[in-house]
C-alpha cells in the first residue's frame, strides 16, 4: 500500500485469526424457582436463585461456542457419521494475549499491558488419534495490509505478553519448577484459578502458545505428543472501511488483496505464471463476501453491505475446513504408522484394523453438502493426500503379505514340529522294528554283490538281541548326527547373514592429502 493510501484509506478490517478448529455442547440446567412453585420466597433463597443463575449463565456462555458448532454440524455432517461419535470436543482455559500491534497498527510501546485480547482455546479429539487445536483471537481494528501479513503466520512474532491460567503451567511443568517458569503470579485469582503474566523479551509467537497447550494436553492423557504438527491460519474481515463495494475496493487495492491471499510482501515482484498459482478462486456462494483457501491459508472478506460480526459463519467455515485437515491426518497418520511398524503380526494386524475405518472416511466423505465437499476436495489434492493413499494402500498390500509370509512360517513350524514329533516316537518304537528287521534278514541268504549290503545285518542278527540292541544305538546315533549336522549350518548361515556389512569390501587402501595453500600468505 503506497503512503497516500496509508494515511487517507486505512484498511479498517476487523479480523479473527483462529489457527484450527473444535467443539462439545452441554446443555445449562434449568432450575425451578421457589418463586414459581409457589412456596414464599426467602432472602436466602433469593441469593441461592441468583447463584444460580450466574452458574447457569457462566456455563451457557462457556459453552456457547460448542453449542453453535453442534448446530452446525447437525447440518453440514452426515448424521450416520455423526451417530458414530467420531471425536470429542472441548473448550480449555482461555489465555490472555498482548500482541505487538494495537488498534490503528500502531506498535504496543515496551512493557505496554492497555488493550489486549483473549484467545479462546478449542480442542478435537478424533477417535483416529489427530488431535486438533483451534486458537482464536482478534487482531488489531484498522491496519494495513502489510502490517496483517506480517502477523498472519503462526511463526509470526507478534505476542509481546502472555497470561496463561495455572492448570496449564502445572500440567507441562509440574509443581516443582516454579523457580524457572518466567514471569508472576497475579494476586487476584479468576475463574477460581491463579493466572501467571509473563512479559516476554522478544515477541513470541501463536505457535508458542499452541506447543505449550500441545504438552499440557499430552501429559494429562498420558501420551507421548508425536511432534508433527501443522498450523493452519484461517483468517475472517468482518468489515472494510476504506471502499463502498467490492468492485471498487478490488479495483483500488488489487495488489494489496492478491498479497494478502497469498501473504507475501509485494505480488508484483513475483512472475505472473506462479501468482495465478497462489491465488485461489473465489469459492463463496454469496456476493456479500469472498473466500479464498489454498493448502496453505483461508481468508474470507465480508464486502461493505453485509452483515458483520456473524462469529458462526466463522465457525460453519472453520468446520469444513476441519473435516479436510482430519481427512489429511488420517490418511498421514496412517502412512507414518505404516512406515515405523516393526513386522509383528500383532502390530500389523492393528495398523489393518485401523487402516479400514481411517481409509473408509477418507473415501467417504462426512460433508453432506456439495459445494464444502468440492473444497475438502481441492484442498485435499493440494496437501497430495492422493499420494499418501496409493502410498498407504501399497504399503497395506505389502503389510498383508508379511501376514502371508508369517503365516506361512508358522504352518511350516507346526510341521516341522509334527514331524519331530513323529521321528521321536520312531525312535522310541524303532527297538521292536529293528529286532524284526534283523529277523527277516537272518531268513534271506545273500550271494553275489546284492548280497553284500545284508552282511552287517546278518552279523547283528546272529548276536541275538545283544545284536538288535546295537543296531538300535546305530539307528539313534545316525539321527542325532544329521540332526546336529542341519543345526549346524542353518546357525553357520544366520551368522554369515547377521554379520555381513552393507556394500563392497573394497581391498585397497586410499589416503587423502589435503595441502593448504593460503599459510604461505
Amino acid at each position: 500500500m503506497n503512503n497516500a493510501l496509508e494515511e487517507d484509506r486505512l484498511l479498517g478490517w476487523m479480523i479473527r485469526h483462529p489457527f484450527f478448529a473444535t467443539q462439545i455442547l452441554t446443555q445449562p440446567v434449568r432450575r425451578r424457582s421457589r418463586a414459581s412453585s409457589g412456596e414464599p420466597a426467602s432472602p436466602l433463597s433469593d441469593s441461592l436463585r441468583e447463584t444460580i443463575s450466574l452458574i447457569e449463565q457462566s456455563a451457557a456462555e462457556s459453552q456457547a461456542i460448542n453449542a453453535i458448532q453442534y448446530h452446525i454440524e447437525q447440518k453440514l455432517l452426515r448424521a450416520p457419521y455423526l451417530a458414530s461419535e467420531p471425536y470429542m470436543r472441548l473448550r480449555l482455559r482461555s489465555a490472555g494475549q498482548w500482541l505487538t500491534r494495537m488498534n490503528g497498527g500502531e506498535t504496543r510501546p515496551s512493557g505496554g499491558l492497555e488493550n489486549g485480547t483473549l484467545a479462546d482455546i478449542l480442542l478435537l479429539m478424533h477417535r483416529s488419534g489427530v488431535m486438533q487445536l483451534t486458537i482464536a483471537l482478534k487482531l488489531p481494528d484498522r491496519i494495513t495490509v502489510d502490517q496483517y501479513r506480517e502477523m498472519s503466520f503462526g511463526s509470526s512474532e507478534i505476542v509481546t505478553a502472555s497470561r496463561v491460567s495455572e492448570p496449564v503451567i502445572r500440567a507441562v511443568y509440574g509443581r516443582r519448577s516454579e523457580r524457572h517458569l518466567e514471569g508472576e503470579w497475579e494476586d487476584e485469582q479468576k475463574e477460581g484459578v491463579r493466572w501467571r503474566l509473563v512479559v516476554h523479551e522478544s515477541p513470541a509467537t501463536v505457535s508458542d502458545l499452541s506447543a505449550l497447550y500441545q504438552k499440557a494436553i499430552a501429559r494429562t492423557i498420558k501420551s507421548a505428543p508425536s511432534g508433527d504438527w501443522l498450523c493452519y491460519p484461517a483468517t475472517f474481515i468482518d468489515k472494510v472501511a476504506c471502499c463502498d463495494s467490492e468492485e471498487s475496493f478490488k479495483s483500488a487495492h488489487d495488489r494489496e488483496l492478491k498479497n494478502a491471499i497469498a501473504r507475501v510482501t509485494d505480488v508484483s515482484m513475483i512472475r505472473s505464471d506462479v501468482v495465478s498459482s497462489l491465488i485461489p478462486e473465489d469459492c463463496s456462494l454469496t456476493k456479500s463476501s469472498s473466500w479464498y483457501c489454498n493448502m496453505s491459508s483461508s481468508l474470507e472478506v465480508m464486502w461493505p453491505g453485509s452483515r458483520a460480526g456473524q462469529f458462526a459463519r466463522h465457525l460453519h467455515r472453520l468446520v469444513i475446513l476441519e473435516s479436510a485437515l482430519l481427512q489429511y491426518w488420517q490418511i498421514r497418520l496412517l502412512d507414518r504408522r505404516v512406515g515405523v511398524t516393526n513386522g509383528s503380526i500383532r502390530q500389523v494386524r492393528e495398523i489393518q484394523r485401523e487402516a479400514i475405518f481411517g481409509l473408509r472416511e477418507y473415501r467417504d466423505s462426512s460433508i453432506s453438502y456439495g459445494d464444502a465437499m468440492t473444497l475438502v476436495e481441492r484442498l485435499l489434492v493440494e496437501w497430495r493426500a492422493d499420494r499418501l493413499y496409493g502410498h498407504v494402500l501399497e504399503s497395506i498390500d505389502q503389510l498383508q503379505q508379511l501376514v502371508v509370509a508369517a503365516e506361512s512360517k508358522k504352518s511350516a513350524t507346526r510341521a516341522n514340529v509334527l514331524a519331530g514329533i513323529a521321528l521321536i516316537v520312531a525312535i522310541f518304537l524303532g527297538l521292536p522294528a529293528i529286532d524284526e528287521t534283523l529277523d527277516i534278514a537272518k531268513k534271506v541268504k545273500f550271494d553275489g554283490i546284492l548280497g553284500i549290503p545284508l552282511k552287517p545285518f546278518h552279523v547283528l542278527a546272529s548276536r541275538g538281541e545283544k545284536g538288535t540292541w546295537v543296531g538300535y544305538l546305530a539307528f539313534l546315533a545316525s539321527v542325532i548326527v544329521c540332526l546336529l549336522g542341519l543345526t549346524l549350518r542353518r546357525g553357520r548361515l544366520r551368522a554369515r547373514s547377521r554379520h555381513r556389512e552393507p556394500g563392497i569390501s573394497w581391498p585397497l587402501t586410499m589416503t587423502v592429502e589435503h595441502q593448504d595453500d593460503t599459510r604461505g600468505s
